[in-house]
């Protein structure tokens, strides 16, 4: 589990986890946290010991992997959101679409992996604070 952020830098794209406002050690320019809302992500565990990272991508936006039972918080500006968890080649995916508002800064979210006959399907479910693992 992690208590950090996850942010792209506006400058150089790199995906990095911070504890705060900071600058980016690729290209040293600063990393400024939005202070909207956060979404937290938490990755169940794979049935069959299937551990591959699964990618994130916010709004289309990738956004790392995120390993088996791992949780990461990306914070994020007021607007409406989509998103979409690969694993590894597969791209299927229920997506989750959520608005960030004044009233509702917190997206709780859950993936887990469906598996199928043929290929296997990332399923996003919401969640609650009290459901999600402690960081």
């Amino acid at each position: 589990m992690s208590n950090l952020f996850r942010i792209k830098c506006p400058s150089c794209g790199n995906v990095v986890d911070v504890a705060g406002n900071t600058t980016c050690a690729k290209c040293q320019n600063p990393l400024v946290l939005p202070e909207d809302g956060v979404v937290q992500i938490y990755r169940k565990g794979s049935p069959l010991g299937v551990a591959v990272g699964m990618g994130i991508y916010l709004n289309d936006i990738p956004l790392g992997h995120l390993a088996n039972t791992e949780s990461i918080r990306i914070p994020v500006t007021y607007g409406h959101y989509k998103l979409h968890m690969t694993h590894g080649m597969n791209r299927r995916c229920k997506d989750q679409e959520f608005d960030i508002t004044p009233d509702n800064r917190y997206a709780f979210m859950k993936a887990r992996l469906k598996m199928g006959l043929i290929s296997n399907t990332v399923v996003i479910e919401p969640s609650t604070a009290e459901q999600m693992p402690a960081l």
